[in-house]
């Protein structure tokens, strides 16, 4: 699907991108530093975590959702930044 932009809309275009692309970062560095205090306090991987976490054979903790919920926010927050840095290079 092609999509006709005005020549004087693209930079504007062009700027919104760049200014979700730091947001994006600015973001994923938030999260991952919460992950790693879940990982220093448990004394575990994230991918280790995970894998027992989904398997049922850590318990219900309430750090085990929310570090958990961190991950898969992680993983959509860097998809997102992907897409986003695919604009700006299409572009």
């Amino acid at each position: 699907m092609d999509v006709a932009i005005s020549e004087d809309a693209g930079p504007v275009i062009k700027d919104s991108v760049h200014r979700e692309i730091i947001l994006l970062e600015s973001k994923i560095h938030l999260v991952k530093s919460e992950i790693k205090q879940f990982e220093e306090k448990y004394n575990i991987s994230s991918p280790e975590f995970q894998k027992k976490f989904e398997k049922g054979s850590l318990g219900d903790s309430q750090d085990y959702f929310e570090w958990w919920g961190l991950i898969k926010g992680l993983k959509a927050l860097e998809e997102n930044l992907d897409k986003a840095k695919a604009v700006i290079t299409y572009w």
